[in-house]
């Protein structure tokens, strides 16, 4: 068994070198301090003894031995990365309460990487959550509010998850346009051919409002209705809700020949995951972006992370049924501020002191991982 020694400044970069010199199957054996920093006893995954392929080998006992290396090598990386948190945060504190103040919050690893490595030098904790603050709002794309898309008119297909609020979120936007231009010029087109009484609902709210419903099974159907439709000054269509997953989310996106404007609908009130998922799929070409049940949301930083990281900008922001009160213009600072304040509710969920280290060296595995696909860095983010 080849057996290396490595000298760096910190576990991270030690552990760095390791991985680039011998491989990421590569298992470090020991660590220990060092004058310069820490040293790391590692070998080679390969160098491992293992009896030769002409040799007879009982394969299960084999394979109960890598296993057992492989769950070591875990626990090394671990432990080494929990030396690694505990001197970031001797070295520098105020990067460290960035990254747990994002954390906490709900946002990603990714920006939350990104906006700690360039946080200005020699800010304590206060002046580096003030810097974080101003940041994000920063970089929180809002539209402005001489760009109503309401009060500026023209035609919009509501897309997005199923049970994203549509239905409602289009009731509300319809009740602004009657207010701005009149029950006459505005129409509702009911375009969802698969809920359950989606073009009922959808006539209740038309005939409270006073405007014109059309319905428009398919994509044809909806060709042929928008001529019709041509001397309305604000025509909403509702569209199916599917899963971000689900094929025939792609037919959203011929909307676009028709010269309809999509609208995404995201739901605040959901696990991060769900939220990319539901942007990357319905995000992709909007016009806008539309927020919803934020009142469902303790914590929104999910949201905000996926709307900075796809630079989609925030048209609406809506919390509650009522139409058209709860549909409101968005405020970065409202928002930001809502999102920070989410992390420091005492939850089950929410991480003791000595979770951090442990997150820390999953999330810089993770981070490793993005750099190897060129995927790490948010190039478009402003740090001021």
């Amino acid at each position: 068994m080849s057996v290396q020694v490595f000298v760096a400044a910190t576990a991270r970069e030690g552990l760095a070198r390791v991985r680039r010199e011998l491989g990421d199957d590569a298992v470090v054996l020991s660590t220990r301090p060092h004058p310069q920093g820490v040293e790391l006893v590692a070998s080679a995954y390969g160098d491992l003894s293992v009896p030769a392929a002409s040799e007879p080998a009982d394969t299960a006992s084999n394979s109960r031995i890598l296993n057992e290396l492989a769950r070591l090598r875990g626990l090394l990386q671990n432990q080494l990365a929990g030396f690694a948190w505990g001197a970031a945060r001797r070295r520098d504190p105020a990067r460290v309460v960035v990254m747990q103040t994002l954390f906490a919050a709900g946002f990603g690893s990714a920006l939350a990487r990104t906006l700690a490595a360039r946080l200005p030098r020699g800010l304590d904790a206060d002046a580096a959550q003030r810097w974080l603050r101003q940041v994000l709002i920063r970089n929180l794309p809002v539209l402005p509010r001489e760009t109503d898309l309401v009060a500026r008119g023209g035609r919009y297909a509501l897309v997005g998850s199923t049970g994203s609020g549509k239905t409602t979120t289009l009731a509300k936007l319809a009740a602004r346009g009657v207010d701005t231009h009149g029950a006459g010029q505005v129409a509702l087109v009911a375009a969802d051919a698969f809920r359950i009484g989606a073009e009922a609902q959808l006539a209740v709210y038309a005939d409270l409002l006073g405007v014109s419903l059309h319905v428009a099974k398919d994509q044809a159907r909806l060709a042929c209705l928008l001529p019709e439709l041509a001397g309305k000054k604000l025509v909403l269509i509702d569209t199916a809700g599917h899963a971000p997953s689900d094929p025939r989310t792609r037919d959203a996106q011929a909307l676009d020949g028709l010269g309809v404007r999509r609208l995404a609908v995201i739901a605040a009130a959901q696990q991060g995951a769900a939220i990319e998922q539901a942007m990357a799929r319905f995000g992709q070409g909007a016009a806008a972006c539309i927020l919803t049940k934020l009142d469902e949301a303790p914590q929104p930083g999910a949201a905000l992370d996926s709307l900075i990281r796809h630079r989609l900008p925030l048209a609406w922001i809506t919390g509650g049924q009522r139409v058209p009160e709860d549909l409101h213009r968005p405020n970065a600072a409202y928002l930001v501020d809502r999102a920070l304040k989410g992390g420091q509710l005492d939850t089950p969920y929410a991480l003791e002191a000595e979770d951090w280290p442990l997150l820390a060296g999953v999330e810089a595995e993770r981070a490793e991982r993005r750099t190897q696909k060129g995927t790490s860095t948010l190039a478009g983010i402003n740090a001021g």
